[in-house]
C-alpha cells in the first residue's frame, strides 16, 4: 500500500510540541476521493488509531474500511505502526519554522486523501514554562489562551496541512 504522510504547518507563539491530546484515540478527520473513479467523497471521513474493521477481500485488518459511493470499490486506510523513532503522532514543533513536518503516516489502498480538518482535543507545551496546554481546539485553524506561569500570550495560527507520499 502506498504511504501517505500527514504534513502540517502553522506559527507558533510561546508554544512547542502540537499534537494530538490521545495518541491511541484520536480521530483524525480527512477529505478522500477514490483513486479508481476520482471521485470525491461528499463527507469527511474519521480514522481512528484504535478501531479496525476486517477488509473485504483478504485477511488483513484496517482503520478505515469503506466503499467509493459511485464505483463501489473498496477503499482502506491504515496507520502506520508505531515504533520508537516514530510514533504514532510526530510532534510539531516552531523550530521547524515555516517548514511542513509529518504528523502521522498512513497506508492508503484505493483512496487519496484531498484535505484535513483540524478537530478534536490537542496539546502543546508553553515554551515560557512548564504548563502543558491539553485542551487545544482549533476554530477556523487558530487557537489563543494566556499562559499564567509563564506570564505571555500564547498561540497557534495559520494552520495549514498537505498530504505527500512517504
Amino acid at each position: 500500500m502506498p504511504k501517505l504522510a500527514l504534513q502540517i504547518r502553522a506559527q507558533l507563539e510561546n508554544v512547542t510540541e502540537l499534537q494530538p491530546a490521545s495518541a491511541s484515540d484520536h480521530m483524525l478527520m480527512v477529505r478522500v476521493k477514490c483513486t479508481s473513479c476520482q471521485e470525491e467523497h461528499p463527507k469527511d471521513v474519521g480514522i481512528a488509531p484504535n478501531e479496525e474493521a476486517e477488509v473485504q477481500k483478504g485477511r488483513s485488518t484496517a482503520n478505515l474500511v469503506m466503499n467509493c459511493s459511485l464505483c463501489k470499490r473498496e477503499m482502506t486506510a491504515k496507520f502506520e505502526e508505531p515504533t520508537a523513532k516514530a510514533p504514532l503522532w510526530r510532534p510539531y514543533s516552531p523550530s521547524e519554522g515555516a517548514v511542513f513536518s509529518t504528523l502521522c503516516v498512513v497506508e492508503a489502498r484505493g483512496l487519496d486523501f484531498v484535505g484535513f480538518i483540524p478537530v478534536g482535543t490537542w496539546k502543546c507545551k508553553s515554551t515560557e514554562s512548564d504548563t502543558v496546554f491539553d485542551s487545544v481546539e482549533f476554530e477556523d485553524g487558530a487557537w489563543t489562551d494566556y499562559d499564567e506561569k509563564g506570564g505571555a500570550s500564547v498561540s497557534i495560527m495559520e494552520l495549514e496541512s498537505q498530504w505527500v507520499r512517504a
